[in-house]
């Protein structure tokens, strides 16, 4: 079995693109599931095989300790690792070839604290990857492009697991937007004179210290 973990900024297309990948992999044969691991999503664009909101809600865990919307969803995050193992059978008995993890909504709630790490080394004993969604509305802009470098870089360095980048919402793009972002990934040096022609003052700055 292949896990991949889907993970992305707030509003990206995670679930969006879990929803596609999935019905594009049945209509080749494949055999997938796609779990949730977002326990305050309200809809979802697909039915997950396995979801973490049949053990755990952040409305009851907000009644119940007392929490505002953000306590709800970081303890809710954490007691995530009390069920590790009850999500690692549910997923086993599919016995899928392609299962698709989507991620929390809030990245930063999986990807930089310790439960992310652990689901991440303790959901079941599969191959697992990262597709990291770039969104393609946000990361037009040099300066975006380059923070979710470093944001991927950053869960690249936590999870250490292979990771594929994709761009999002690319039918919003022009053709030359989307070829220049293209141009970027494959050409530093491209990306560098973006920065110097589209960024000024600070952003400038930054974006070259960063890149540096």
């Amino acid at each position: 079995m292949n896990l991949i973990f889907v993970l992305g900024t707030a509003g990206s297309g995670k679930s969006t693109f879990t929803a596609k990948f999935s019905r594009f992999l049945e209509f080749h044969r494949e055999d997938v599931m796609a779990v949730n691991l977002d326990p305050g999503s309200l809809i979802l664009p697909y039915a997950a095989n396995v979801d973490v909101r049949e053990y755990i809600k952040v409305e009851e865990i907000m009644e119940e300790y007392g929490l505002g919307p953000n306590g709800g969803l970081m303890l809710a995050h954490d007691m995530m690792a009390e069920i590790v193992e009850d999500l690692s059978n549910d997923i086993e008995d599919f016995t899928p070839d392609i299962c698709i993890v989507d991620t929390p909504g809030q990245m930063e709630l999986f990807a930089f604290r310790n439960i992310g790490a652990q689901i991440a080394q303790e959901l079941t004993d599969a191959e697992k990857g990262v597709i990291y969604i770039f969104d393609g509305l946000q990361c037009k802009d040099p300066l975006n492009y380059v923070m979710n470098m470093f944001l991927a870089s950053a869960i690249n360095t936590k999870f250490f697991l292979p990771q594929y980048h994709l761009i999002s919402k690319t039918d919003l793009l022009s053709e030359a937007e989307l070829e220049e972002m293209m141009r970027w990934s494959e050409d530093p040096y491209a990306l560098e004179e973006s920065i110097d022609a589209k960024l000024t003052g600070m952003n400038r700055s930054m974006s070259q210290e960063m890149m540096e």
